[in-house]
């Protein structure tokens, strides 16, 4: 089976990416956001936005290292695309599930775009109201930094188009697997 894991910040496109790369390949999409929406209890099934700021870290990373194990199962079987959360490679035990399987490919885009993406859905719990910018850029230090070590597949986008990006993406996936 093969697999396309997509890692990048919140607000990278691993998503729309990843969806739409799963459909020219015939693959399927997951999305561990909402997978990990899914291991909330309760009637009221929130966002993982919701779950973050209601519940705190330790709580959102325990729902996404839930969901990352039972993706992993998955990823063995079948032909997946998989998204990333934004902080996916924050939570060690999450990281440690997904390990290695196929192609992880770090989708990077600067960091005055994403936040600008960000903010057009409010201000999320993470970035205090204080210094939001200075806390997101503490943020894109560190979590590039962490994903750039799990892989040395990196498509930058640069703003780049919908459509120039998915070709890319798939070039690079193309090489990889060309490759073994």
């Amino acid at each position: 089976m093969a697999v396309l894991q997509l890692l990048g910040m919140k607000h990278s496109g691993k998503s729309t990416l990843g969806s739409l790369a799963a459909r020219k390949l015939g693959w399927t999409f997951l999305d561990l956001d909402t997978l990990l929406e899914a291991e909330h209890p309760g009637a009221h099934r929130k966002t993982s936005r919701e779950i973050y700021r209601e519940l705190g870290q330790a709580t959102f990373q325990h729902y996404e290292a839930q969901a990352a194990t039972r993706v992993a199962l998955r990823l063995a079987s079948e032909s997946v695309v998989l998204a990333w959360g934004g902080g996916t490679a924050t939570n060690p035990t999450a990281v440690e599930a997904l390990g290695r399987q196929g192609v992880l490919v770090l989708l990077d885009e600067k960091a005055e775009v994403l936040y600008e993406r960000i903010l057009r859905g409010g201000l999320p719990a993470f970035l205090s109201k204080d210094h939001p910018w200075e806390d997101f850029l503490r943020l894109y230090d560190e979590r590039m930094a962490l994903m750039s070590a799990l892989t040395p597949h990196r498509l930058i986008l640069g703003g780049a188009g919908i459509d120039r990006a998915l070709t890319q993406l798939l070039e690079i996936l193309q090489g990889v697997l060309h490759a073994r």
